[in-house]
């Protein structure tokens, strides 16, 4: 709307003075600036606030100078293809503020005639929170996938109603013997993963309550047909547009088993005992 104020204008000096075109400028949140011949001519105060410089110090500076050396040639070839109408979206960048801070910059221009003489007008939109926030965002997502692919423990995101696998990570394949073309796209039912299937149902249900679930104890059979016992969590994730689980499984086969060694023994030696002390009962009344 702004631009259009200008390019219906007259081909004279717009009287920034006039209180009409003092309170756009003035008020805007978008910062607007005019360059003629590369030079700041004019900047409303949106667009001093976002650089940190007054107006003294941009009228007459060389435009160029704010913007990222390593941005300069793509700002330049947006620029022009805008001031021909060949292009119509605004275009992103990243500008050096007076604290030599990198700020990220949507801008568009247009061509006006100004003081008689041809000029580019344009409006400038600090968009370095969303992109510190998208930055951020991709760091994290780059530390999950390594921490995923990475984990000794298996980890597996499936959707949460039906159970389809959407991603597991190298130690479910590893440990359960399956190849990532045979799971992805196929439920855990399917593949028989849950020896006892009720325990899924009875697990979405609690996640569907409460969202989370913590060290649920369950035999998961292998492709081998071998079972092991697990420990399993998760927790319920938006996937996209769906509801998903991310789940976190603890292979406790080797201490179950060795617990079990330990019961048995322990069931022997108490059975041995009795034994012998029934033996001894019994031979005293023979030795009488």
């Amino acid at each position: 709307m702004l631009i259009g104020i200008f390019l219906m204008g007259t081909e004279n000096k717009p009287d920034l003075k006039n209180s009409y075109f003092e309170s756009i400028f003035t008020n805007s949140p978008i910062g607007i600036y005019i360059v003629q011949n590369r030079k700041f001519q004019f900047a409303n105060p949106e667009f001093q606030q976002i650089l940190g410089f007054h107006a003294k110090e941009l009228l007459g500076k060389d435009s160029f100078r704010i913007i990222l050396p390593e941005d300069l040639a793509f700002v330049k070839e947006n620029a022009v293809n805008m001031l021909k109408g060949e292009r119509v979206a605004p275009y992103l960048y990243r500008v050096i503020d007076k604290e030599g801070e990198i700020r990220w910059i949507m801008e568009s221009v247009a061509s006006i005639i100004y003081g008689g003489k041809r000029a580019v007008l344009g409006y400038f939109m600090d968009m370095t929170e969303r992109e510190r926030a998208k930055e951020a965002m991709r760091l994290s997502e780059e530390k999950f996938h390594k921490a995923f692919r990475s984990s000794p423990e298996w980890m597996v995101i499936s959707t949460l109603e039906d159970g389809f696998y959407i991603d597991v990570n190298e130690t479910f394949l590893r440990t359960t013997g399956y190849g990532r073309e045979e799971v992805i796209g196929r439920t855990s039912i399917e593949l028989g993963i849950w020896d006892e299937p009720r325990q899924r149902t009875e697990m979405v249900k609690t996640l569907l309550e409460q969202g989370i679930v913590r060290n649920l104890e369950a035999t998961f059979r292998m492709r081998s047909g071998e079972k092991r016992f697990v420990l399993w969590s998760a927790e319920v994730i938006d996937y996209g547009d769906e509801k998903c689980l991310l789940a976190v499984t603890r292979d406790i086969t080797d201490h179950k088993r060795a617990e079990q060694e330990r019961l048995h023994r322990e069931k022997l030696q108490g059975v041995l005992e009795v034994a012998g002390a029934t033996c001894h009962e019994l031979n005293q009344p023979l030795q009488s």
